[in-house]
């Protein structure tokens, strides 16, 4: 749906800095974007950033887990030994204490997915404004993702030329890592 949105958004912005008139009517350039959003510097550096957020979330995870899992044990160790009030206690205690890291995890994914969403979207505007200002100086009118395409004449592909522009203009992105506030 927002790589729909972005594809519509970039044939208009297109067809926006097109001269009014054309001669010879509309002319056409395709992009790739896939394979700039796959092998740009700014795209990797993101990918990159969120993988290492993510491995220290999982190791942080693991952790977590194991303690829960002794604490589990050491509270099944305890069963016999506890009037049934005070187990019932502990392990409302300890389901509290999961549900709250269950919580915690489902906020730090969040704010992964949003800090990976704000910095793509950053890429996007750099690869949308690229490509009208390629419009005004090689004078199409319309761009169009080759992934809508069926067909078109390579001589109508610019992602290269874009791919080039793109790393030089934005080399790499930093992600903001943010909490995740509550919609209210």
């Amino acid at each position: 749906m927002k790589t729909t949105r972005f594809y519509s958004m970039l044939a208009a912005i297109a067809l926006a800095y097109a001269p009014a008139a054309h001669a010879e009517g509309p002319s056409f350039a395709t992009v790739n974007i896939q394979k700039i959003m796959q092998e740009s510097s700014a795209a990797k550096s993101v990918r990159e950033q969120i993988d290492g957020k993510m491995k220290a979330l999982q190791s942080e995870l693991s952790k977590k887990d194991e303690q829960f899992q002794k604490e589990h044990q050491e509270i099944e160790k305890q069963r016999s030994a506890l009037s049934k009030q005070a187990f019932e206690e502990k392990t409302r205690s300890f389901s509290t204490k999961v549900t709250g890291a269950q919580k915690e995890v489902q906020s730090k994914k969040a704010m992964l997915d949003n800090a990976f969403e704000r910095a793509i979207n950053d890429i996007q505007k750099a690869v949308t404004e690229i490509i009208a200002g390629m419009a005004k100086e090689k004078n199409f009118t319309v761009a169009l993702p080759t992934s809508q395409i069926l067909y078109a004449d390579e001589k109508l592909d610019i992602t290269s030329e874009v791919l080039t522009k793109l790393n030089q203009k934005l080399p790499k992105v930093d992600v903001k890592f943010e909490a995740v506030s509550e919609k209210k």
